[in-house]
């Protein structure tokens, strides 16, 4: 059976959805169920806190619980968190895996109103509210136009989930949200909420890219936060106050 059509019974029958996560996060991701970040960052940022510590996380475009994900480590280690991603099927596996996270399935942005969403499909790690980000898929991944679908969805802003939540400290941040971090992350409210460690990904791909890029770095030096390290092209920011 096509594992598309398969996707479509397991939606319709909860047995066959619990067969299709317990496939997809513990078989076909097991071999990063030791080593699940995409760099090793992961190991790098776990390091830093002291054994035992058991802090919160959140992390944006969290894609998967296990594969290429920067908070399995610290899940695994006793830590919580909040997990946000604009696909449905990732926040169910997420519900699935990490029970006791608080998991939400929306868009992220600058402002709270429909965006357009370019959905490849349900395990594509690459679906992105960027237009930019469309054009680098575009010729660096031979995404043709008619493998693209267009969809209307809602979008909130950051710093109001984390109000509507009452976090007000996260140890670690992880941004991964495929060309549209910088709009997310000046929706943070660094004065309200005490951040330690933010790791954003910032692939420099064309001119608009490396401005963005920049202003991401600028605008975290302004709140105190230097940089400590990079993974490929993920890079790891500290605040100075701790």
């Amino acid at each position: 059976m096509r594992k598309s059509k398969f996707l479509a019974l397991a939606t319709r029958y909860s047995f066959l959805k619990k067969i299709y996560f317990f496939y997809n996060i513990y078989f076909r991701n097991k071999k990063f169920l030791k080593n699940s970040s995409q760099f090793g960052e992961d190991r790098y940022l776990f390091s830093l806190f002291e054994k035992g510590y058991k802090g919160r996380y959140l992390d944006v475009g969290c894609f998967h619980p296990t594969k290429h994900n920067n908070t399995f480590l610290f899940f695994k280690s006793g830590w919580q968190g909040i997990n946000i991603d604009l696909n449905p099927l990732t926040i169910e596996l997420f519900n699935f895996m990490r029970p006791n996270d608080i998991n939400i399935n929306i868009g992220v942005s600058s402002n709270e109103e429909e965006k357009i969403l370019y959905f490849i499909n349900e395990t594509n790690t690459q679906n992105t509210l960027s237009e930019n980000q469309l054009i680098f898929l575009k010729e660096h991944h031979n995404l043709k136009k008619e493998e693209i679908i267009e969809k209307k969805i809602q979008t909130r802003r950051l710093d109001k989930i984390l109000k509507e939540h009452n976090v007000d400290k996260i140890d670690f941040i992880n941004l991964d949200i495929e060309g549209h971090e910088l709009e997310v992350i000046t929706t943070i409210n660094f004065e309200k909420t005490k951040i330690h460690y933010i790791c954003v990904e910032m692939i420099k791909h064309n001119d608009l890219s490396k401005i963005n890029s920049k202003k991401i770095e600028t605008l975290l030096e302004n709140n105190n936060f230097d940089l400590v390290k990079k993974f490929g092209f993920n890079y790891i920011f500290r605040n100075k106050e701790f």
